[in-house]
């Protein structure tokens, strides 16, 4: 003959262990409050903030790529990991109103129907390429295709020049291991110097390794 038992809590609170209908103690993970958690542990992840460079260490994206492709990147650190979770891409010119044929332009770059070749954004994660760009980017409007969010202020710069920027969230943070191949790729393929200024910058957070 088997004997009733009854678990239930030692600190006084007489809650009781649940049990479920397949006979199973029913378990629950409670997160503790932050007062019992040690600094190192709160603060493990810092904020990531960076702009995407070339190889000289340039953040200015409108270059020449038209003979030879620039290559901006976000790539992984040696002593900690990275987690990218937005990327911004931000430009200031003349013809960028999006609600006007600006949409079929690329600022002072191009004219309708766009750019010759066109910029293309790729991420490389475990030896695997994926083109965040499903096709190369010719106008400004082709990147509303992709944007979760975007803001257009018309003549916020001068009488004439225009404030663009695109964000593109990730549903899974892009996370680069420490001294990893793995990194984030946007390449210029058209003479973008008449731009006044693009710039891409990355958003997440990372862990000292």
């Amino acid at each position: 003959m088997s004997l009733k038992s009854r678990i239930i809590d030692g600190e006084g609170s007489s809650v009781s262990v649940g049990i479920t209908s397949e006979h199973a103690m029913k378990v629950t993970t409670v997160e503790p409050i932050s007062v019992e958690i040690s600094a190192a542990v709160l603060t493990r992840r810092k904020l990531l903030n960076e702009f995407f460079t070339d190889p000289g260490g340039s953040i200015d994206l409108n270059v020449d790529g038209s003979t030879t492709p620039v290559e901006y990147t976000i790539e992984p650190s040696s002593d900690r990991v990275r987690w990218i979770n937005r990327v911004r891409f931000l430009f200031n010119d003349t013809n960028m109103e999006l609600d006007t044929n600006d949409f079929r332009r690329f600022g002072t770059a191009a004219t309708a129907p766009g750019l010759t070749n066109g910029l293309t954004f790729s991420v490389h994660q475990g030896g695997v390429e994926t083109d965040f760009f499903k096709s190369p980017i010719v106008t400004v409007g082709d990147l509303m295709d992709y944007a979760d969010d975007f803001t257009n202020f018309v003549n916020a710069i001068s009488a004439q020049s225009d404030f663009l920027s695109f964000d593109f969230d990730f549903e899974q943070p892009v996370v680069l291991p420490v001294d990893s191949t793995d990194k984030l790729v946007v390449t210029i393929n058209d003479d973008l110097t008449s731009i006044d200024l693009f710039k891409v910058i990355a958003r997440g957070f990372q862990e000292l390794a």
